[in-house]
């Protein structure tokens, strides 16, 4: 009975180790800056086209890469660009806003999918797909014929003025 009752305190132990480790493993994975950190893509190491990401784009991330999804396949790749730590009435245009990786695909969000303006609110959401198909607020389409995105690439969301406001590292 009291090797019954040792067995059944070192489950109930690994099963509370378990969720502890799996809790803390998602909450690192879903705050950015922790992700930065620990992949070594900090915002001081973020550089933008031509010039170094001020002090205050760097500490003020406006949008982030949430993620990409659909990998290599058309039908289904996509980047999903959220707001962050933001009131729901507050307001970013994507005008002039892009997407680019290191093998040099760099597209300006509004223009490849052909709406004149979009306005990203507060705790909202857009998803950016490869294919072609026709834009609204929520769902862009840049038009492509063959997906871009491939495991171990980093995507980086660039705004109007050059700065690297998020990196994203495809698995």
């Amino acid at each position: 009975m009291n090797q019954a009752k040792k067995l059944f305190f070192y489950i109930v132990l690994n099963i509370v180790v378990s969720v502890v480790t799996i809790v803390g493993v998602f909450y690192i994975w879903v705050k950015p800056q922790l992700k930065d950190v620990l992949l070594g893509t900090s915002p001081e190491a973020c550089s933008t086209v031509g010039e170094e990401a001020s002090e205050e784009g760097a500490k003020d991330l406006l949008i982030e890469i949430e993620e990409v999804v659909g990998i290599g396949n058309l039908a289904t790749e996509y980047v999903r660009l959220t707001r962050l730590d933001s009131e729901p009435g507050d307001t970013v245009s994507l005008q002039g806003w892009r997407l680019a990786d290191e093998k040099e695909n760099d597209f300006i969000i509004l223009e490849q999918s052909g709406l004149p303006s979009l306005e990203l609110h507060g705790q909202g959401a857009v998803d950016i797909y490869s294919k072609e198909g026709a834009s609204s607020p929520i769902e862009l389409y840049l038009g492509l014929s063959e997906p871009i995105w491939e495991p171990g690439e980093t995507v980086s969301l660039i705004d109007p003025e050059g700065i690297v406001h998020d990196t994203y590292i495809i698995p």
